[in-house]
């Protein structure tokens, strides 16, 4: 993997790897590339420094805190030589360095060099190593570590694992499966999880974070309910607190419509309309109201209005 801002650099890199079966990624550097290389997990990082910006090494230095990219040698691609980098390189964090512009054999031979010398190291460590699973438990979660070879270190260990107590100590708890530093991830392997899985016999979703193998739990998981996988924990993190988020509302939400339950606060139904009870007033002058149907029971009344006679005049006379 190469880290490089320069487009001149970056177009130099390119011509470079054109042709060569391993598979190159150059990218520019920016605050979301630290989470890609941890997920990525490149045999090597080629770094292009301008000695401008101090975010380059704090980000070189980051990497060697990491548990994942502690180890990943890092090549310093510099663009002049510098003596008081060169003699503080190893400090701050750099495998080794090359002056710009790199010319392409000397570049390939010392990456080639580097990644043997890597695999070399990363294999003993393995054979040294007594436990090949790092459990990391708290804040609701359990992280599950997996740090060698699947089939021959890591599956053989779940037994001792997994026993019925530790099953039920973690029932209500996120289960994480972190793959990345894996050195290989086929089918087989994630048949394996699979049946990993039925073992969390309470949990509705089985986390993985896969790194550069994302693509083959893509191509051959079979149980996409339940399990759940990120490229990068930065996903996992996002994606844990949109569900606690979820949780939270509905908790809220039961706990206001218990609290008006039981102060009687919940609005009674409207009792039912009494007819004989409504008030009709006619305002004068106002609107006309509607004319109701007539009852066939009453006898009929004039609409029209008696004229009302004086009563200081004298009959007619007969």
């Amino acid at each position: 993997m190469a880290i490089e801002n320069d487009l001149n650099s970056a177009q130099d890199l390119e011509n470079i790897f054109l042709g060569l079966r391993q598979r190159v990624v150059i990218t520019k550097f920016s605050q979301t590339v630290q989470e890609y290389v941890k997920s990525a997990n490149p045999d090597i990082i080629l770094m292009g420094l301008t000695f401008k910006d101090k975010k380059e090494l704090e980000f070189v230095l980051e990497l060697r805190r990491d548990v994942i990219t502690h180890n990943i040698p890092i090549l310093a691609m510099i663009p002049k030589e510098d003596t008081n980098f060169i003699a503080n390189q190893k400090a701050l964090g750099f495998t080794d360095y090359m002056i710009k512009p790199l010319a392409k054999q000397p570049l390939l031979d010392r990456i080639h060099s580097h990644i043997e010398e890597y695999k070399f190291s990363e294999s003993s460590k393995t054979r040294d190593n007594m436990s090949f699973i790092v459990v990391d438990r708290g804040h609701g979660r359990v992280l599950f570590q997996c740090r060698a070879n699947l089939k021959r270190y890591v599956f053989p260990e779940f037994k001792k694992i997994f026993t019925p107590n530790f099953l039920k100590s973690i029932l209500t708890e996120w289960i994480c499966f972190d793959v990345r530093v894996v050195p290989e991830l086929g089918k087989e392997e994630v048949e394996v999880f699979e049946r990993v899985l039925k073992l969390f016999v309470g949990h509705e979703k089985v986390v993985f974070i896969a790194g550069r193998h994302m693509g083959a739990f893509i191509e051959h998981a079979s149980d996409d309910e339940k399990m759940l996988v990120f490229m990068a924990p930065n996903e996992f993190d996002e994606y844990i607190k949109l569900e606690e988020q979820k949780v939270e509302e509905q908790r809220k939400k039961e706990k206001k419509e218990k609290y008006a339950k039981e102060s009687g606060k919940e609005s009674p139904p409207p009792p039912p309309t009494n007819l004989g009870e409504v008030k009709i007033e006619i305002p004068l002058g106002g609107a006309a109201l509607p004319t109701l149907p007539e009852d066939p029971n009453t006898s009929n009344v004039s609409s029209e209005t008696p004229t009302k006679t004086d009563s200081s005049e004298n009959p007619p006379q007969s």
